[in-house]
C-alpha cells in the first residue's frame, strides 16, 4: 500500500518540514530569511542607482562631444 505524506510545507529559508498553516520551522528561521531577503533587496537598488549613473554618464559623454 502506499503510505501517505500528512499534508505539510517546507520552511522558506532552510527547507525543514513544517504544518501547512506555518512558512518558517522557528522565529531564527524567519528573522534569518528576512535579513536576507534585506540584503537582496538593498543589492538591487544599489544595482538601480549604478546603472542609472552609467546611463547619466553615457548620455553626457555623447552631449559633451
Amino acid at each position: 500500500m502506499v503510505e501517505r505524506v500528512p499534508q505539510h510545507r517546507h520552511c522558506q529559508n532552510c527547507d525543514r518540514a513544517v504544518p501547512y498553516k506555518d512558512k518558517f520551522c522557528d522565529e531564527d528561521c524567519e528573522n534569518e530569511y528576512k535579513g536576507k531577503l534585506r540584503m537582496k533587496k538593498r543589492q538591487l537598488v544599489y544595482f538601480y542607482l549604478a546603472m542609472v549613473a552609467v546611463f547619466i554618464v553615457s548620455i553626457a559623454m555623447i552631449f559633451l562631444r
